[in-house]
């Protein structure tokens, strides 16, 4: 490809040859070597990729900054679903972009940062495909809506984003950087919420609190042994947890040392005032 091609080829003309190379019988250049068969092409991903820079914008337009940012925006909590096939895709199309088409001067596929999952030094490892999420059927609505109204959010930025990069210089515009912060910021949370309603089991709140141990869904009543003060918690997942409403997540100190327990039971908690003992005063 000529460089007076290359200098006017969109990152949609990029995405058009690599696609077409594909069913060409071509393979990514991260399997080539490998032998391993290509798996099929992600298109969602990639349109994402495409639609974040905005279609029309020249592929030697972009930096490593601009490469490096995204991979942050897609990897999100260092957790976030399919990011690590996401981000692969993208780094076979700029890998095809600069050593097949030389569309780049610079490969910008070592820039697209792939984390692994995180996890605890000496955890055993647990699908999280098989853990289930329990939700009361008032934090499942609350996250159907908050996912509706971050779902509009991130549409307005999408255009926001494509507004800024015709402004000029990309290399110096700022409300471009903070539009593509604030989209990998939603788009983290779009993706956390939507595997979160994926594995999500709806309790029966009434059977929580009929319960002889403390589950969630369900509403405690403590002693704190020291002063007598007693106070009340509802323990729920961490998604719908609310310190304010006495909400208190199963992954909260108080609420992992709660859990399982029955009436009588005593309980050491640690707090910012020290370890603190409470005693079981009621399930309900």
């Amino acid at each position: 490809m000529t460089s007076e091609t290359a200098e006017s080829t969109t990152i949609q003309d990029a995405l058009n040859l690599y696609v077409r190379s594909l069913k060409a019988g071509g393979k990514s250049k991260s399997r080539s070597k490998t032998n391993i068969p290509d798996k099929p092409v992600d298109h969602n991903a990639l349109h994402h990729f495409v639609q974040y820079f905005s279609p029309d914008t020249p592929v030697r337009k972009l930096t490593p900054a601009d490469i490096g940012a995204y991979a942050e925006s897609v990897n999100g909590t260092g957790n976030t679903p399919k990011a690590t096939e996401h981000l692969q895709a993208v780094k076979d199309l700029l890998a095809h972009a600069k050593k097949v088409e030389e569309l780049t001067e610079e490969n910008l596929a070592r820039y697209v940062r792939i984390r692994k999952p995180r996890s605890r030094a000496g955890a055993t490892v647990v699908s999280s495909e098989q853990q289930p999420i329990e939700l009361t059927s008032e934090g499942h609505t609350q996250l159907v809506g908050q996912l509706d109204r971050l779902k509009s959010e991130n549409e307005a930025l999408v255009s926001e984003i494509r507004r800024a990069r015709a402004d000029g210089d990309v290399t110096e515009n700022s409300p471009l950087d903070a539009a593509r912060e604030e989209q990998g910021r939603v788009e983290a949370r779009i993706q956390e919420i939507t595997k979160t309603l994926e594995k999500s089991v709806i309790i029966d709140e009434a059977q929580a609190r009929d319960a002889k141990v403390v589950k969630i869904g369900a509403r405690v009543f403590v002693e704190d042994k020291k002063s007598g003060r007693k106070t009340s918690y509802t323990l729920v997942n961490r998604t719908e947890a609310n310190p304010l409403e006495a909400r208190i997540s199963d992954d909260s100190p108080m609420g992992k040392a709660l859990l399982g327990k029955k009436v009588d039971d005593l309980v050491d908690v640690d707090t910012p005032r020290g370890r603190m003992r409470y005693g079981v005063i009621s399930i309900s």
